[in-house]
């Protein structure tokens, strides 16, 4: 009888410890499950904001291995590169999937990518790879001609690449034969260059800032500022925006190197600027967001705690706070509206339309608008763009009695087009299939709510 007792007293104890175990593996399988789930924003989350998603859709990517580097707005496309060295391509109105394509080594470091409206370039490890965005297809796979220091831009006629050397390297996006570009400067350039209709520009952390034609070989000027830089430049026609480390913003003409104003906001700088209509969105590390007059480098207001601007439409701002949560501020006055907690997404940078663009590092992309918005807003419609990139159109966008310049504004210094250490060299040169997939729409069955 007592054999019996302890035999089923044993049996029971190994039944519970058999019990506790399972109930344990269900509830930390849950919880990974909870923790590797995106975070939707649900469409009454987006009301209280005043807002409405347009559409979310999902990267191709292995979460449990890859994840989403970068992302960038162009036009109406939405570009990501993910960590295994995949280019995913939506519609950044509806979110389908244009195309998919696998780029190079995925074990190897990845950066950029860089798109322009016939183009996407990236970095694998040392490989510059140019696809053709119509399709994925890769037109250009070259070696480049040391460590890259940053992602690539692409310009009209070249595509642009930063050495940890200074060196910028421009290789031409036609006939392979034409001996690529080569631009020496002092420092190392570790920020990605910037393209405009008629510009290349680039920084380095010796605090310079280079200006040169992209459609002629030869740099316009340097500005020489006395901090390193860490951000990329921004850019509305005709004038760059360039922050440096210790807070100072500089607005400077593309074409004749004069300085128009400069902005101090107090705290280091590690963001790029945006421009949006006329103003100057500057985040520093204080944190704090400040919207600066784009005519005259007056500070218009200062919002607190804000680490990111997102997007802009004509009364609201939306950003970024210091505990990752999104905000909306007052267009005129800067002052919070609403916050509302977003776990595990970044807010895209875009300072071309009024749509807000969340991204996951597992890959799930959301576009927000306000409600009723059904077009998007375009800062500056490609054809202003365009007219006010064109020779003689420069005149019309200078400072007037409404847009006065800086009192003892100077001029940035002219490079010399005989020394190599500011000029332009050119020497000779010794020189997978993209898938179609449809995204979720908006009206479609949502598997996160």
């Amino acid at each position: 009888m007592t054999t019996r007792r302890l035999i089923g007293a044993r049996s029971l104890r190994t039944l519970a410890f058999f019990l506790t175990a399972v109930a344990w593996m269900v509830a930390n399988r849950s919880v990974m499950e909870s923790q590797a789930a995106p975070r939707l924003i649900t469409r009454d989350q987006a009301r209280h904001l005043g807002l409405e998603r347009a559409w979310f859709g999902q990267v191709r990517l292995d979460r449990t291995r890859n994840q989403v580097e970068r992302a960038v707005l162009t036009g109406n496309r939405l570009t990501v590169l993910t960590s295994a060295a995949v280019v995913h391509e939506f519609d950044a109105n509806t979110g389908e999937t244009l195309w998919i394509a696998p780029i190079g080594n995925p074990n190897f470091p990845s950066l950029g990518p860089a798109a322009s409206h016939q183009h996407v370039a990236l970095l694998n490890g040392s490989t510059l790879y140019v696809l053709d965005r119509t399709d994925g297809r890769p037109i250009i796979v070259r070696k480049v001609g040391g460590a890259p220091g940053a992602a690539p831009a692409l310009g009209k006629q070249h595509v642009f690449v930063p050495l940890l050397n200074g060196q910028l390297e421009g290789y031409p996006l036609g006939e392979q034969t034409i001996s690529p570009w080569y631009f020496q400067a002092y420092g190392r350039a570790m920020v990605p260059p910037l393209a405009t209709p008629r510009s290349i520009v680039w920084a380095t952390d010796a605090g310079h800032v280079y200006v040169a034609d992209s459609q002629e070989l030869g740099v316009r000027f340097r500005l020489e500022t006395s901090s390193d830089i860490a951000a990329q430049p921004a850019y509305r026609a005709p004038y760059i925006y360039t922050a440096t480390m210790n807070g100072e913003l500089f607005a400077v003409h593309e074409l004749t190197g004069e300085r128009r104003w400069k902005f101090a906001a107090g705290f280091l700088v590690t963001r790029a600027p945006a421009a949006v209509g006329a103003r100057i969105f500057i985040t520093s590390d204080e944190p704090a967001l400040h919207c600066v007059d784009a005519a005259n480098g007056q500070a218009l207001w200062e919002a607190p705690h804000v680490t990111q601007f997102a997007a802009a439409s004509e009364k609201r701002v939306y950003g970024v706070d210091e505990l990752g949560a999104l905000v909306v501020l007052d267009a005129a006055s800067g002052s919070l509206l609403e916050r509302m907690p977003t776990e595990g997404t970044e807010a895209l940078v875009n300072d071309q339309t009024d749509r807000l663009y969340l991204v996951s590092n597992d890959g799930v992309v959301q576009c927000l608008h306000e409600i009723g918005a059904k077009q998007p807003l375009q800062h500056v419609p490609p054809a202003a763009e365009a007219k006010a990139a064109e020779p003689g159109a420069e005149a019309t966008t200078e400072p007037t009695a409404t847009e006065p310049v800086e009192e003892g504004a100077d001029t940035a210094a002219p490079a010399d087009a005989d020394d190599d250490l500011f000029g332009g060299l050119s020497e000779d040169d010794d020189e997978g299939e993209p898938a179609d997939e449809g995204g979720f729409g908006v009206d479609d069955d949502n598997p996160f709510d």
